[in-house]
């Protein structure tokens, strides 16, 4: 099958690089050993236009001088390509900030990937755009014949907003399962992700950290992933604000086993994310034998089981929040009993699994 994929996210994006960069190329670099795959990528600074990676041809498209004309490039000259490349089947991961249009011949062979609604946090990360956004989703939500959603909260979120009769299929994310080292505590709770402030809760994490000070002086926080130099400098200025920047460490960018060596060494991990399709860093959490506190938003509610992998708070409640950090801090038994089921949950999860899901989907809107 000749499959092309397009998605703005890159694995090495330093504006985005998310959680749907991984699962593309985890499910496509197992897919390529049966089928041909093109991905076309957004284009960003220092990358290459043509890659080969996998057994994935990845075509970068667009301009890298910056991160609002990048998106906007990347529509416009997918939404060119794809009229004009061949391909058996198009998948299209949807992101309401870039989408890409084809006409209704098209469209016929495609499937669509949702992550998550973004509709209403659109206009409050990005004013003004963010309503063009909203458009975007609510258009391509009824416009596409067949959609896979990446968690069963979000799928009953498109089975109410899809067109009648639309085949809405569930095919979550997957997790690495790393040969690891016996698992250790030390002094640090940790955040993994992309530094996102407002997407992944980060503005409501430090000021809950910093409510740990008075019982908990020694622990650190370990924020652990991919940022912008001025996302970085945000947050150790938030940091400072709150009096805790001689406690909060930023790694930046970190290799798979550096990863996994700080999945293996944390207390536990955080993730207050305002939205997620799923949260890939809860089930690497459980992966690693390690407890997960999430917030109760939709993909999340999915990916942590409550109190039997990890615990669940509000949405932007850093008291609350706090207040579960402070538990699991005092309760060694819990944390690691979460732990332990949260090993056999993240067993459910592996690439090979998810891309088989995948590929089945891809077969039934062939027939």
């Amino acid at each position: 099958m000749k499959i092309l994929h397009t998605i703005y996210d890159d694995v090495d994006n330093p504006w985005c690089g998310g959680g749907g960069a991984v699962r593309a190329m985890e499910i496509n670099r197992r897919l390529s050993r049966k089928h041909e795959i093109t991905l076309l990528t957004g284009y960003y600074p220092g990358a290459a236009r043509e890659e080969d990676r996998d057994g994935i041809r990845i075509r970068r498209m667009g301009t890298s001088r910056n991160y609002l004309l990048s998106r906007l490039s990347f529509s416009a000259l997918a939404s060119r390509a794809l009229a004009k490349r061949p391909f058996d089947l198009w998948v299209y991961d949807f992101s309401a900030f870039s989408p890409v249009y084809a006409l209704p011949s098209r469209q016929a062979r495609s499937v669509m990937v949702f992550h998550h609604p973004i509709s209403a946090h659109a206009t409050r990360k990005y004013p003004g755009i963010g309503l063009l956004a909203t458009a975007a989703e609510g258009l391509h939500t009824r416009l596409h014949r067949r959609i896979i959603a990446v968690s069963p909260s979000t799928a009953l979120h498109l089975e109410r907003r899809a067109r009648p009769n639309t085949p809405v299929h569930t095919v979550c994310n997957g997790v690495s399962h790393p040969a690891l080292a016996e698992t250790r505590e030390a002094d640090y709770i940790l955040f993994f992700g992309r530094l996102d402030t407002y997407n992944k809760g980060i503005d409501v994490l430090l000021p809950a950290f910093a409510r740990l000070k008075p019982a908990h002086p020694d622990v650190r926080l370990v924020l652990a992933g991919r940022g912008t130099e001025a996302r970085r400098h945000e947050l150790m200025s938030m940091s400072r604000s709150l009096g805790i920047s001689d406690r909060v460490e930023l790694t930046g960018p970190v290799s798979e086993a550096e990863k996994w060596n700080l999945y293996a060494g944390a207390l536990f991990t955080c993730q207050p994310s305002r939205f997620e399709g799923w949260g890939i860093a809860a089930i690497e959490s459980g992966a690693a034998g390690k407890a997960v506190i999430g917030t109760e938003i939709p993909g999340l509610v999915d990916a942590i089981q409550r109190d039997r992998t990890g615990l669940l708070v509000p949405v932007e409640d850093p008291e609350t929040l706090a207040g579960a950090m402070n538990r699991l801090l005092e309760d060694s038994r819990l944390r690691a009993d979460l732990g332990n089921n949260g090993r056999a949950w993240a067993a459910n999860f592996s690439w090979d699994r998810i891309a088989g899901e995948q590929e089945r989907v891809y077969f039934s809107s062939l027939e």
